[in-house]
């Protein structure tokens, strides 16, 4: 929960996320989660946001109308919308205490290279993490895993992210007291909190 003072910020964070990350996973977000995954040309650990058209725009995607089936865009837009929402994880861990360039910055990373590299890994058939990887089987790491509905690659990305960024930025000023106790700062609305937590 954030202060009333810092709450357009985090809203505006939260807005950002899903319209920067949109398009950075059109550019090439896609492609490094997706891209050249052929059973014997794919890469176990990463696309290729250049070489396949599940690359979308890197890769030149679209340039016919046959592409623009509806099930190639529901897929773009189910895996974007998991994309955003690793990256809207960390809003909350740095709430108050980053600049929104800086954030901006790990919105274009977390959604263009560290989240489709984790969905490469365990979601593309090719990935070393894939339970369905079945062209080169000898290079899974135990058998492969199975991700419940994003549960390890969206929520344990987001939140080794989302550690990672706390770290870094430390506590919030005024926080805790010159005895290292912790102050009541009551958030700005429940009902925010809530409605963000539904939404999300």
């Amino acid at each position: 929960s954030v202060r009333s003072k810092n709450t357009k910020n985090i809203l505006l964070k939260n807005l950002l996320d899903a319209c920067i990350g949109a398009i950075i996973w059109w550019v090439f977000g896609m492609g490094v989660a997706y891209g050249d995954s052929g059973a014997d040309t794919g890469n176990v650990f990463v696309g290729s946001a250049t070489t396949d058209a599940g690359a979308f725009l890197a890769a030149g995607w679209g340039s016919s109308a046959s592409q623009y089936n509806g099930y190639t865009m529901a897929l773009w837009f189910f895996q974007y919308v998991f994309a955003a929402a690793a990256a809207t994880i960390v809003s909350g861990a740095v709430a108050e205490r980053a600049q929104l360039t800086a954030y901006l910055i790990y919105t274009c990373v977390i959604t263009g290279f560290i989240y489709p590299i984790v969905v490469h890994w365990v979601w593309c058939d090719n990935g070393f993490l894939s339970g369905a990887f079945t062209a080169k089987r000898s290079l899974t790491v135990l058998g492969g895993c199975l991700d419940f509905v994003g549960s390890g690659v969206v929520h344990m990305t987001g939140g080794v992210a989302a550690l990672c960024a706390a770290a870094i930025v430390k506590p919030r000023i005024g926080r805790f007291d010159e005895n290292g106790k912790p102050d009541a700062m009551p958030g700005h609305s429940s009902p925010f909190v809530v409605l963000g937590t539904f939404i999300l």
